[in-house]
């Protein structure tokens, strides 16, 4: 108990408060850091753009050609009809997308490791660069890892409890993964 920690060592503890506004902070940082991209849109970037721009069945038409999936490509051109086509409002929306992956690592660390884990897949997930690279191109990445986590999660739950919907909604995520990029078939054919 306290009564044993010398009066120094009970004089150096940290307010409860620190670690939790440190780590505000950091998520703070890392989510700023998913909107800050201050160079044109490179060539792939700028494909995703003209090709999401189009009509939705040349837009599919193109992407026979360019070999992609469809599913980023159909949220980008809604996405483009709301927000508009400038470089920082196409970014933006991998950006959310890298966002909302924060509190399913949040969730992914907890069930691994605790709360500590917690923390610190949050910390890694806000910091690490290829996380805010990925959430700062107008490509489909940042979607890629948003749903990878969340099948990791929901295949968690249907270990612990196979339920018809979390098997379902596996099968959804695994669908949506396929339509997002190609590379999924090795994911999927891993797990």
């Amino acid at each position: 108990g306290d009564e044993l920690v010398s009066e120094p060592a009970r004089a150096r503890r940290l307010p409860t408060w620190v670690a939790p506004a440190v780590l505000a902070g950091i998520v703070a940082l890392g989510i700023v850091l998913r909107f800050v991209q201050r160079s044109p849109l490179w060539l792939d970037e700028a494909l995703s753009v003209n090709i999401a721009r189009l009509p939705v069945g040349d837009l599919l038409d193109a992407l026979r050609h360019d070999g992609h999936p469809p599913l980023y490509y159909l949220i980008l051109h809604g996405w483009m009809k709301v927000v508009g086509e400038g470089d920082v409002a196409v970014r933006a929306l991998s950006g959310l997308f890298a966002v909302a992956a924060l509190p399913l690592a949040w969730i992914a660390g907890r069930r691994l490791a605790g709360r500590s884990g917690a923390r610190w897949a949050l910390v890694v997930v806000a910091l690490s660069p290829f996380w805010v690279r990925y959430g700062t191109e107008t490509r489909m990445y940042s979607l890629v890892m948003l749903l990878v986590l969340a099948g990791y999660l929901l295949i968690l739950d249907a270990f612990e409890r196979p339920r018809a919907g979390r098997l379902v909604a596996i099968a959804v995520i695994s669908g949506l993964l396929l339509l997002t990029h190609y590379w999924s078939f090795y994911l999927l054919g891993a797990v």
